[in-house]
């Protein structure tokens, strides 16, 4: 499982920050090529300028008109620097010092742009080669450039700074989109809790249109598999029905054989009968299917004990429990659970029956239910063997064992416990522990 926010801010996260890696990169490049195509235009108007002022001498020796040089040229080690080489005559910058170049041999017409570093200088130079006065001069300019790519990462530590701002804010501000888009979605799980406390349908009409098809889905689901389950209990107890005709005839049938065949009959045909009613006493206490649904004990508990009632009208039925109690498990599988219980409770019942359903918190969390009654109990060898399928303690009752061993089935589904025990009012305690669902 993984979070869709989580996955949504981190992809936005690498997006942009890939994006903006991108972004800086070009930006650097760009900067260079401009700062480098600003000075190499810079260097070729000081070329100019140096052809300009460039003169020759009757001797046919060559000077520079020293007036109409930038200072810059003057001042050593300003890192403006030029050489000129006309044959075998060099002249050289004052700012040059004690530096050594080397021009390069150009053919006339030949420009030529080079980067190097020279000591803590990085220069940037221009040659290019020309005739003057039927001379081949060859003109050397250099720039150091090393202030101006300090101001190149001051300037990129700044956009830098500027796109870390920017990817906090985006992811911030994506943070509050997500936030309000997911709220429609927060509000799910108190639907559906909704939905499984109270059997209301999910509201699709307040969600987004991406997810409504899941929810009508899950509605559809929801409700299809609640009708195969109503349909099937209503074929069972359908089926219960019918057979009570051919058993009605079957009873007749026996009462007209001799006594000693009757006997083993009587007992087949009422093993029969117990199941017929069985199952039509399931029918009445789980009513409607609601698969999915949890119990909420102020709406579920009081109709089963008022169909207890009515099927054993001497006995008073007491139930305890805190109002407001929400069991998070199928409504359907406890309303059996406690059913059962009940049922079996009530058969053997002098007169009084006490449910009581409470919430544990240690030292397992889950929910302890107790039914017991009045009755006569059983003995101590019998409490091992009463969830044993098909175990009767009692002959005259028939079925007594059959009920218990489904709750243990329920119980056992949930992965909880049920014992029994000698009740405090003289019958049979019957005790389920069901832990919380993780």
């Amino acid at each position: 499982m993984y979070s869709l926010k989580g996955y949504l801010t981190r992809n936005l996260l690498i997006t942009v920050s890939l994006a903006m890696m991108l972004l800086l990169y070009f930006l650097y490049q760009g900067i260079q090529i401009l700062t480098q195509d600003f000075v190499i235009s810079r260097l070729q108007h000081d070329s100019d300028s140096l052809i300009s002022a460039l003169n020759q001498n009757p001797d046919n020796s060559w000077e520079i008109s020293s007036n109409r040089l930038p200072n810059v040229y003057h001042r050593v080690n300003s890192g403006h620097y030029f050489a000129i080489q006309i044959g075998k005559q060099t002249l050289r910058s004052r700012s040059l010092f004690d530096h050594q170049v080397n021009v390069p041999k150009l053919k006339s017409g030949e420009q030529q742009q080079i980067s190097q570093f020279v000591g803590q200088e990085h220069w940037l130079t221009f040659s290019q080669a020309i005739i003057k006065n039927d001379h081949l001069v060859v003109i050397w300019v250099t720039e150091d450039i090393s202030s101006l790519e300090q101001t190149q990462f001051s300037f990129l530590a700044f956009a830098g700074a500027a796109v870390l701002l920017t990817i906090v804010i985006l992811l911030m501000a994506q943070h509050q989109l997500l936030k309000r888009g997911f709220r429609p979605l927060e509000k799910m799980p108190e639907a559906i809790r909704q939905m499984r406390t109270h059997g209301q349908e999910i509201d699709s009409s307040n969600v987004p249109s991406e997810i409504s098809p899941l929810i009508e889905e899950i509605d559809r689901l929801v409700n299809q598999l609640g009708q195969r389950v109503q349909r099937s209990r209503n074929a069972l107890g359908n089926l219960a029905h019918e057979m009570k005709r051919p058993l009605q005839g079957l009873q007749s049938y026996l009462e007209s054989l001799p006594a000693e065949q009757r006997i083993d009959g009587s007992k087949v045909l009422s093993n029969l009968h117990h199941i017929i009613e069985r199952e039509l006493k399931r029918t009445k206490i789980v009513g409607l299917s609601t698969p999915g649904r949890y119990t909420v004990i102020d709406d579920d508990l009081a109709p089963l004990i008022q169909v207890m009632q009515r099927i054993y009208p001497q006995r008073i039925i007491e139930s305890h429990y805190n109002k407001g109690l929400v069991m998070p498990f199928d409504r359907d599988d406890l309303l059996e659970l406690l059913g059962n219980l009940l049922d079996n409770a009530c058969k053997h019942a002098c007169k009084h029956v006490e449910i009581d359903i409470k919430m544990q918190s240690s030292p397992t969390q889950g929910y302890l239910i107790n039914v017991s009654d009045d009755g006569q109990g059983v003995s101590s060898s019998a409490l091992s063997m009463i969830i044993e399928r098909g175990v009767r303690l009692d002959e005259s009752i028939q079925g007594h064992g059959l009920g218990l061993s489904i709750c243990k089935d329920i119980v056992d589904s949930y992965h909880g416990k049920i014992r029994f025990s000698h009740a405090k009012q003289g019958g049979l305690s019957a005790s389920v522990f069901i832990p919380c669902p993780v």
